[in-house]
């Protein structure tokens, strides 16, 4: 007996737990009405299981396996292009750059609202102040009463240019 030709990944996703929660169901509800599929899934079945008792899988020792792991880091640096700006700095590692860029904005930060606080006039050690009085004159206080009246002029004197100018093209 063969396997169902559409259900030949399907076979070998399930005997190597490869195959999806979500299509174990069907696939089990054609092993129970096809006989092909069950006698191939039971024969690939002790296929691997007999592979794995055979022929067990080797050990890798510690020291091999560090020199593989050097083989390989060696061959990827090698493969890897060489960033322009490392020679910047002569070598020197690169890791403590964006912490020591942070630390001096913070100090740019605390220093700046340190200043800012130095400036105010709260942090004096005067007494209250009093209130400042100003002196203003008769026409002053004139001026201050007729603000209305002056904000207005600017109004009708633009008026007056566009009537005037009016009467000259007619």
């Amino acid at each position: 007996m063969k396997v169902c030709a559409d259900r030949r990944e399907i076979l070998l996703l399930d005997i190597h737990g490869e195959l999806p929660a979500s299509e174990q169901p069907a696939w089990q509800r054609h092993l129970d009405t096809c006989p092909g599929c069950r006698q191939e899934r039971h024969a690939l079945v002790w296929v691997l299981e007999s592979a794995r008792k055979a022929m067990p899988l080797p050990k890798l020792a510690p020291e091999r396996a560090n020199a593989l792991r050097e083989s390989v880091m060696m061959g990827w640096r090698a493969n890897r292009v060489p960033v322009w700006w490392r020679g910047l700095f002569f070598g020197l590692s690169l890791r403590p750059v964006p912490g020591l860029v942070a630390a001096g904005f913070l100090l740019v930060v605390v220093g700046w609202f340190g200043m800012q606080g130095l400036r105010s006039p709260s942090h004096t050690l005067r007494g209250p102040e009093a209130p400042k009085q100003v002196l203003v004159s008769d026409a002053e206080v004139e001026v201050i009463e007729n603000l209305d009246l002056l904000e207005h002029l600017d109004d009708i004197e633009r008026i007056v240019q566009v009537v005037d100018h009016r009467d000259i093209m007619l």
